[in-house]
């Protein structure tokens, strides 16, 4: 029996600069998901493009579904959309709908406003989001073996340590004016989603190529080199950055977090299970037929 059945819960938003709130919410996020925001609020990477919609009890955040503003290339046409993601609540507060209300309430805050609306599920809640009018679409994976790896000898890297503030400037900087690193599917206007990965997941992974004036992020796992993401503000050395980072990273071969047509001219992508779902509203957008959301932009 749920004894804080009938407790009136307070509507929050918006609440980072609250010490008081963004401490619980970060302590229901620790509880539920492992992971705690405050090192990229400290860091100033916490921005408007960004906003928690909660329910608090008293001084509590116990309910919790946010919405992440960003830029999408699909085709060459600039889109306006949101991204859902940290939703929670805390275990004692399920059961009550309370994930339900939040959700509706964030999409009568921005179905207007945007394009399209689209998350990430786990197979817990493959469910609940057709409710409210979301329709799953199936991602591809991409993967290549280069026949050679020669590269261009000048293309070489060197690792970026983000806790020198030079290295860390030109993460930033590459990170806010990144251009697309799809032409297909690409993502701008995400670099506070970019810094929170490199902050918490990749800090160890971030390489800079001085002549190309790019950053790569990746890492080798299971003999391949995965590539994440690739922040650069012009495509112009995409292809001869692929060669390097494959050189560099001493593997034979790259798996894409990405769609990466603009690295591989004509590379097909397999449609493969994975361990979340793709969710956008309104169903029938017009996505590309092959294609993967760039990792580092999903909340």
């Amino acid at each position: 029996m749920n004894t804080l059945k009938n407790i009136e819960l307070a509507f929050i938003s918006d609440y980072k600069n609250s010490e008081k709130y963004r401490s619980s919410f970060n302590d229901l996020a620790s509880k539920v998901f492992g992971i705690n925001f405050e090192p990229w609020y400290r860091a100033g990477f916490w921005n408007e493009m960004y906003v928690c919609y909660s329910f608090a009890d008293g001084g509590t955040v116990v309910s919790n579904v946010s919405a992440n503003m960003m830029d999408l290339t699909l085709g060459g046409e600039i889109k306006k959309a949101v991204q859902i993601g940290t939703v929670m609540t805390h275990p004692d507060y399920r059961g009550r709908g309370l994930s339900l209300k939040l959700m509706n309430i964030v999409l009568s805050e921005y179905t207007s406003k945007c394009d399209f609306i689209y998350l990430f599920a786990n197979e817990s809640a493959y469910g609940f989001y057709p409710g409210f009018g979301f329709g799953e679409v199936r991602e591809s994976s991409f993967s290549f073996e280069p026949e050679s790896c020669s590269g261009e000898a000048a293309l070489n890297w060197r690792k970026l340590d983000i806790k020198d503030g030079k290295d860390l400037e030109i993460l930033k900087r590459l990170a806010a004016g990144r251009a697309p690193v799809s032409a297909k599917l690409g993502v701008t206007k995400d670099s506070h989603l970019i810094m929170f990965y490199c902050l918490n997941f990749y800090s160890d992974d971030i390489y800079y190529i001085p002549r190309a004036d790019t950053a790569v992020i990746c890492r080798i796992e299971t003999g391949a080199l995965c590539i994440y993401d690739v922040l650069f503000e012009n495509a112009r050395y995409a292809a001869s950055v692929l060669s390097a980072a494959i050189k560099n990273g001493g593997a034979r071969k790259a798996v894409f977090m990405f769609t990466p047509d603009l690295f591989v001219s004509g590379l097909k992508g397999v449609c493969e299970e994975k361990d979340y779902k793709l969710f956008i509203r309104p169903r029938g957008q017009n996505f590309p037929f092959d294609f993967t959301f760039p990792r580092l932009s999903h909340a």
